[in-house]
């Protein structure tokens, strides 16, 4: 079977460029030559037409993939963003279908990004797996259930086998730090520049955690097992799986782990506030599709906040905003900052 030409949208955000550096392992990645304007609807449509005919030219008649890594929402984004993206995702849906003939769709594979803490949210009897019902809590999670129905839709329509990876709480390097999400890189940021974090949830909150390098692994796989089902079954499959560690972790034990890391105290406030966005207890996941792709070592915690913390004190080395607080040089760290003998110039960053 031939290795497919695979093309990653978000190939900036963590997800992206994770999925795109183990894609890259396995065969060819391709990249368009101009950035997309998110934030131009209208320019953003323009784009995904014209790319997605020079990536028609580009391809040939080779098989081919694209995984849908895009997306800057999260769960107290504003209604306005999160149709924002559905929005993109429909353009860009409809600009593939357009530039590729019938057949060729139906030699390529698609995969989505959704959340699986946004759908289950509201959910009870976790761990929850595949076949468990959604209930999204948020406006976020209601949007990930769209873009997934969307994605079934177009597949039927073209013929386009397609993987919907449900995503448990994603964290690791070079997190994007103006978002409000990603508990360990917030507690890590704050441990650096000795800050307090204010928690609304109690200690005892599970989630479950999933380094990026882990998750492009398992999308990776994800998208080799479905041209493998599709080669066996001539169908056109579309299949929704939950990508998660299976590691149900505690806030609290996050916390030890930070400061086992970092060997500093982690200020943290707990906050009751009606106005807080209610969050469920326990987000524990146990995935019973394609099962055999779990079967494999994962990034420990502990590994994980240490890639995590020796990134930061890279930012920290150049002076970049961390978690919306003044530069990091204020706060005492210049550039050769050293934690628990992790020591980075300003040159030299973690991906």
């Amino acid at each position: 079977m031939n290795e497919p030409v695979s093309w990653v949208i978000g190939r900036g955000g963590l997800l992206g460029r994770s999925v795109e550096s183990s894609l890259a392992l396995r065969g060819t990645v391709w990249y368009p030559s101009e950035a997309f304007a998110w934030d131009e609807p209208g320019l953003l449509a323009a784009q995904f037409s014209r790319t997605c005919h020079v990536f028609s030219e580009a391809v040939g008649d080779s098989p081919w993939q694209v995984a849908w890594c895009a997306g800057a929402a999260v769960v107290s984004s504003e209604h306005w963003k999160l149709q924002r993206e559905t929005d993109a995702l429909s353009h860009f849906l409809s600009s593939i279908a357009g530039a590729l003939s019938p057949r060729r769709m139906a030699a390529g594979s698609f995969f989505l990004v959704s959340s699986a803490g946004g759908v289950y949210a509201g959910s009870s009897g976790a761990p929850y797996s595949e076949s468990s019902p959604v209930r999204p809590l948020s406006a976020y999670g209601e949007t990930k259930l769209l873009q997934e129905s969307l994605a079934r839709a177009w597949s039927r329509q073209t013929g386009t086998p397609t993987l919907i990876g449900r995503i448990s709480n994603l964290y690791g390097p070079d997190q994007d730090l103006s978002k409000n999400q990603g508990l360990i890189t917030q507690v890590c940021a704050r441990a650096i520049i000795r800050q307090p974090l204010i928690l609304y949830v109690p200690l005892d909150t599970i989630r479950d955690y999933l380094f990026a390098r882990d998750a492009a692994a398992l999308i990776a796989d994800g998208l080799e097992r479905l041209r493998v089902t599709v080669a066996a079954s001539c169908d056109t499959p579309v299949v929704m799986k939950i990508l998660a560690s299976h590691q149900p972790t505690t806030v609290a034990t996050v916390l030890g782990q930070v400061r086992r890391v970092t060997k500093r105290p982690v200020s943290v406030v707990v906050a009751r506030t009606p106005h807080a966005r209610p969050q469920p207890p326990d987000l524990r996941m146990a995935s019973t599709v394609w099962s055999e792709l779990d079967r494999r070592p994962l990034t420990t915690l502990s590994a994980g906040i240490q890639a995590v913390v020796t990134d930061l004190v890279c930012r920290a080395g150049r002076g970049v905003l961390v978690a919306g607080h003044a530069p990091n040089r204020s706060a005492g760290l210049g550039s050769g900052t050293a934690i628990n003998g992790q020591h980075c110039s300003q040159d030299d960053r973690a991906r």
